[in-house]
């Protein structure tokens, strides 16, 4: 989370950035997150999490669907502001101004991940989101493309003129009846509701990507280090890690290089490549959680 905020003010300096929470943030190992969140001029913003499935539902992620809360609380912002949620498991390492143009062309802008048409996606595949999408607005669908979690992007006024179908699909979900009755996360409600809305949705593959870089998964290529969002879920307990402890090394500073943090980004999260350091680093780690896990 800190490593999400600070590297986005960093990068964006006059970017106006803000935390949606349940609870204060902790403090950990003697650093009070609260306070680094200040720092960097995050708005904590403490809305209860109410937007969840009956227990039961879901084995674990039961906060995926907390972004209803956080539209809900935005409701009173002005209908033009612009804003995007991302997930905690980022990194901004540029300007975000190819993303605010995405909403210039587009109604809506979400992150499309390359997925089969049957291949399983948190309970659902893109042919069973077409199912329920049929269902939902009585028309035939191909497989719907799959949007990830990690982005939504609109207005407040795009959300509220159009909030409808995420709002129905909430309903099913929680009551198990209707052609939305299998929806799970959030992105099964992105997907299904961009395809019955009549609006237009801009693709942010060229702003953001889903970077796996673990040993058996790596999809890091040359060129993603130019973009200027990185979602990294395969190093929460690593680079993004290690980027906190070097932010926190130098009391996590406010006048940073942006070129100098996103070299570093760079080295301690594999993207492009991943140093021979960081492979060792990672495994000796992985090994000791394994050890400590099966005493």
């Amino acid at each position: 989370m800190v490593a999400l905020f600070a590297s986005a003010r960093i990068t964006n300096p006059d970017q106006r950035l803000a935390l949606f929470c349940n609870v204060t943030p902790p403090v950990v190992d003697g650093i009070d997150l609260a306070a680094v969140l200040t720092k960097y001029a995050v708005e904590l913003h403490l809305v209860p999490l109410t937007a969840r499935l009956p227990e039961g539902r879901a084995a674990s992620w039961g906060n995926v669907l907390y972004f209803f809360d956080i539209l809900t609380a935005l409701e009173d912002e002005p209908d033009d502001l612009r804003f995007a949620l991302v997930d905690s498991d980022v990194l901004i390492t540029a300007s975000l101004a190819p993303l605010w143009a995405l909403l210039d062309r587009a109604d809506f802008a979400g992150y499309i991940v390359e997925t089969g048409d049957d291949e399983p996606v948190n309970g659902m595949t893109r042919r069973t989101m077409a199912a329920a999408a049929k269902g939902l607005g009585n028309r035939e669908f191909a497989p719907l493309p799959h949007y990830g979690g990690e982005l939504f992007a609109t207005t407040i006024g795009g959300w509220k003129a159009n909030r409808q179908p995420f709002d129905t699909m909430l309903a099913q979900a929680s009551s198990g009846q209707g052609p939305a009755s299998g929806v799970l996360t959030e992105e099964h409600i992105f997907s299904i509701a961009f395809a019955l809305l009549n609006r237009k949705i801009a693709n942010a593959d060229g702003v953001l990507k889903r970077i796996w870089t673990s040993p058996r998964h790596n999809t890091a290529r040359p060129g993603d280090e130019c973009l200027p969002i990185w979602h990294l879920p395969a190093e929460k307990r690593y680079g993004l890690k290690d980027f906190f402890l070097w932010l926190a090394r130098q009391g996590f500073p406010l006048d940073l290089p942006p070129a100098d943090m996103r070299h570093r980004a760079m080295t301690l999260c594999g993207v492009p490549h991943k140093p021979i350091a960081k492979w060792i680093h990672d495994g000796v780690r992985q090994v000791l959680a394994k050890i400590i896990k099966y005493q």
